[in-house]
């Protein structure tokens, strides 16, 4: 224990002015952008559950600032991150007439969103990079300048944007998070499970890094320390949702489509926005399954979902997989050929201008399990194709996987057509994305046991 210097009488009073005029300073910033102690509590509560990913809570702790201050700006545009975007542009818009509350910084964060939901990504970008010009440790601004380099292919570039953040801020857990996902995408999961352990290391309290890791060593085909993570995460914080979801894509993965089925069931129900897209994997699992018991509670939950952007195509696409299920393929066929030209339209619709080629890679699967179901496997390799060659290219580890599946599927069927050495260079550009790849799946399996005919075949 070190001894302590006594403080002049002087020093003391110095000390006291100083604390009484940083505290008056604060409370002057604070009461600018709210008078009410009560909603910024709530309001930076918000914030730090933001930050650890507890969305519920997050946008509970914006409704309520905003509940207990409603002209609190920041709470805001805190809540239109959680709602749908007409209400999302309402809030922003009624923020907006209240920007001269709020401090420069403040400001920006508020163009920043203002910027994505009105005039699209170029202009969010040129708001973005404002603001870490200014402010070189903001996240939000890095993750979406990274975002922006990414998607024109600029891999280096994009982690470039977080190595500059790290040194802004050497503690920013959150970073570490984003490098490690961008490894992950390109590939390299040593430097992304490198990157994801810091972040573990940083916040081992929290279920973000645990979940984290465990969707990367799912999607890296290492499936039991998967699990064992992302079980980790839902110790910590039981209903944490992606959770759920990273353990279905793991119990896939080790071709376990019931367990697989049941996690994804749970990610819808405990989901806030995603309930649609964690049912759809529950479709899928089940037929993997086999299970024609569990596809009618699945389709009843369907049902139930609030009206979406494709929420019209609902009861076709469950039709057409009930045909499938129950042996009906040619019924599925039909289903299906009168669904694409809708779901084409659709996509026609969101994409203006037509910068992107259409490319539904469920419809795809379907339509192909519904032919090899009549025999008709000719017809089904090209379907197959399209998906393992997006148009558009693919983004993040689903799209990544969907890729993958769909060579695995691709090669299963080209190996019972006697195409076998097509078959095994599909497979290899599988390992070769996924060296820890392992053949577990059925359609993988598949290959192998072509192979080993063929090579007992010969040795006859």
């Amino acid at each position: 224990m070190t001894k302590r210097r006594a403080i002049p009488l002087f020093g003391l009073l110095l000390l006291a002015a100083v604390g009484v005029a940083a505290a008056l300073l604060l409370t002057r910033e604070r009461n600018v952008t709210t008078s009410s102690d009560a909603a910024y509590r709530a309001y930076r509560e918000a914030v730090e559950n933001e930050r650890r990913f507890y969305l519920k809570e997050a946008r509970l702790g914006f409704a309520k600032a905003l509940e207990l201050d409603p002209e609190f700006a920041m709470a805001m545009a805190g809540l239109a991150r959680y709602v749908e975007k007409e209400q999302a542009l309402s809030l922003l818009r009624r923020a907006d007439r209240f920007r001269g509350r709020l401090n420069e910084r403040e400001r920006l964060q508020l163009d920043l969103q203002l910027a994505g939901r009105e005039k699209g990504p170029e202009e969010q970008l040129k708001v973005a990079r404002k603001i870490l010009g200014r402010y070189p440790t903001d996240f939000r601004a890095a993750s979406i300048i990274a975002h922006h380099e990414k998607a024109l292919g600029h891999d280096e570039e994009a982690l470039k944007v977080f190595s500059r953040l790290l040194e802004a801020d050497p503690n920013n857990a959150d970073a570490y998070n984003l490098i490690g996902y961008y490894h992950g995408y390109r590939g390299d999961y040593a430097k992304a499970t490198e990157s994801l352990k810091k972040y573990q290391f940083m916040a081992p309290d929290q279920a973000n890094p645990h979940d984290s890791l465990g969707e990367i060593q799912a999607y890296s085909g290492h499936y039991d320390e998967a699990i064992a993570s992302l079980n980790r995460a839902l110790s910590i914080k039981p209903d944490f949702f992606a959770s759920y979801d990273h353990l279905g894509v793991a119990y896939e993965g080790k071709g376990d489509y019931s367990r697989a089925r049941e996690h994804y069931l749970k990610a819808a129900e405990l989901s806030p926005n995603m309930k649609e897209a964690y049912l759809y994997k529950a479709v899928r699992a089940t037929m993997e399954a086999g299970d024609r018991e569990g596809f009618r509670p699945i389709a009843e939950r369907f049902e139930k979902l609030p009206k979406g952007e494709y929420s019209d195509f609902h009861p076709e696409f469950l039709l057409a997989c009930e045909h499938l299920i129950e042996g009906r393929p040619a019924e599925s066929e039909k289903v299906l050929a009168l669904l694409r030209p809708k779901l084409e339209a659709a996509f026609q619709k969101k994409n203006r201008p037509p910068e992107r080629k259409f490319y539904e890679p469920g419809w795809n699967y379907l339509m192909a399990r519904a032919r090899m179901a009549q025999g008709r496997e000719a017809e089904a390799v090209p379907l197959l194709e399209e998906i393992a060659s997006p148009p558009n290219g693919w983004e993040g580890f689903e799209g990544r996987l969907t890729v993958y599946e769909a060579k695995a599927e691709l090669a299963a069927l080209l190996a019972k057509r006697g195409e076998l050495e097509r078959a095994e260079k599909l497979l290899e550009e599988n390992k070769r994305w996924n060296p820890s790849w392992s053949p577990t799946r059925p359609a993988e399996t598949t290959v192998a046991e072509v192979r080993r005919a063929r090579v007992l075949a010969s040795a006859k």
